[in-house]
């Protein structure tokens, strides 16, 4: 225990740790600014003239015009956004066949008038896309049956989905029936609120990936510095230098880092939805972001989901990282293999496409952190990967493995450094 204390006062006075350690903590209030700042509302103000505001006085305006389209949006609330939708197409002669985007729609009209009805439209017209292309109707090309028959379309949009994505076969059969075990837990009718964008879960996956990165360097120099230096040379020839000094390192680091990783993104959740005054956390992830997921979460239970994804991600990370630094002769290679790891994952997405690269990203440390191959997207994907008849889903293989690598490199770091000689 003492020399586990020695290791946390050592890290806590270099300042290389300091400066990261401060740079994750000015990074919560900076990047949860932006998800509130990105909306926009455009009215007409007492001289006819247009006026466009943003941020939070967006936002309320918003609010107040939504009315009734929103809490628990039942079959009835989406006839009438119908109804709304056609009242406001029927005052342009010849109606809107380009929808929204014509160009006779001015953007205060569009806001006042059909824009507390557009999304959740979008969702009907999503659901009742045709199965064989997957290009959704208009919403013009609505029907109030169609409207009605909502929710048991949404069931089998799903279906229809997963065959048109992975074709008609065992495989894609597998995955349906593990999709529609987790939809059936959905709550339906889905509920909106007013009040939060699916920009704000992008950026707490976008902070998830920066607190990991940061994290990463805290890990870089553990023991390659050691080795730069050769002061590991005296620190194994003294009582506590092998095995209680490397438990006691990797013990300090992965605390400082798992105790800085929660701190931080508690703050960032906090200061991220206080820019939203705390509203829309309940609103069905299927009318945020798409009725294709099939994950029974709201957007509050989404962020929290994503955080603690994050968080097992990040114990995988620096565990791997500890071991690599354990194997590298200088700051510099163990701060380079880090970093490429790290990224590695996303350069598989974007290279290798197909079930060997969802395996290959998967199984990596870092493979739930990054951009759009993130733990954050996977969850609202319907992506499988599969292995002969086993079909599984991609957020399910993230978890795991990055559960079994934390504790697998943790080990190996430390044994890697007992056992290593010049």
């Amino acid at each position: 225990m003492r020399v586990f204390t020695v290791e946390i006062r050592r890290l806590l006075k270099t300042r290389s740790v300091l400066v990261l350690m401060l740079a994750a903590l000015i990074l919560a209030p900076v990047l949860a600014y932006f998800p509130a700042s990105f909306v926009s509302w455009t009215y007409r103000d007492e001289s006819g003239q247009e006026v466009r505001v943003e941020g939070r006085e967006a936002l309320k305006l918003e609010e107040e015009n939504q009315g009734q389209f929103q809490g628990k949006i039942t079959e009835d609330i989406l006839e009438a956004a119908l109804a709304r939708y056609r009242d406001f197409a029927a005052g342009y002669e010849g109606g809107l066949p380009d929808g929204i985007y014509d160009e006779r729609v001015t953007a205060s009209d569009y806001y006042e008038k059909v824009s507390n009805v557009e999304g959740i439209l979008g969702r009907v017209s999503e659901a009742w896309a045709d199965p064989d292309t997957g290009l959704a109707p208009g919403a013009e090309n609505l029907t109030e049956d169609q409207a009605a028959g909502f929710y048991d379309q949404c069931r089998q949009h799903l279906q229809e989905l997963l065959y048109l994505e992975g074709g008609r076969n065992a495989r894609t059969d597998s995955a349906l029936a593990q999709a529609q075990a987790l939809y059936s837990q959905v709550e339906m009718p889905f509920t909106y609120e007013p009040g939060f964008s699916s920009n704000a879960l992008e950026y707490v996956g976008i902070y998830v990936f920066l607190l990991v990165l940061i994290c990463t360097f805290l890990m870089v120099p553990v023991f390659s510095s050691d080795y730069q230096t050769q002061a590991d040379q005296i620190l194994k020839c003294t009582r506590d230098g092998k095995r209680r000094l490397a438990a006691a390192r990797i013990g300090a680091v992965l605390l400082l880092a798992g105790v800085l990783y929660i701190v931080c993104m508690a703050l960032f959740l906090l200061l991220l939805n206080a820019s939203f005054d705390f509203k829309g956390l309940d609103t069905s992830l299927q009318l945020l972001v798409s009725v294709s997921v099939f994950l029974p979460v709201t957007a509050g239970q989404m962020e929290l989901l994503i955080a603690g994804a994050g968080f097992v991600s990040l114990l995988a990370t620096a565990s791997f990282t500890l071991f690599l630094s354990g194997r590298m002769r200088t700051v510099a290679s163990a701060s380079i293999a880090s970093f490429a790891f790290l990224i590695l994952p996303m350069m598989v997405y974007m290279i290798l496409d197909g079930n060997a690269g969802n395996w290959i990203r998967c199984l990596l440390p870092s493979g739930g952190v990054g951009m759009m191959n993130s733990f954050t997207y996977a969850a609202m994907d319907t992506k499988f990967a599969y292995v002969g008849s086993m079909v599984v889903w991609l957020p399910y293989i993230m978890l795991a493995a990055a559960a079994v690598e934390a504790v697998l490199f943790a080990i190996l770091a430390g044994v890697s450094w007992c056992r290593r000689r010049r």
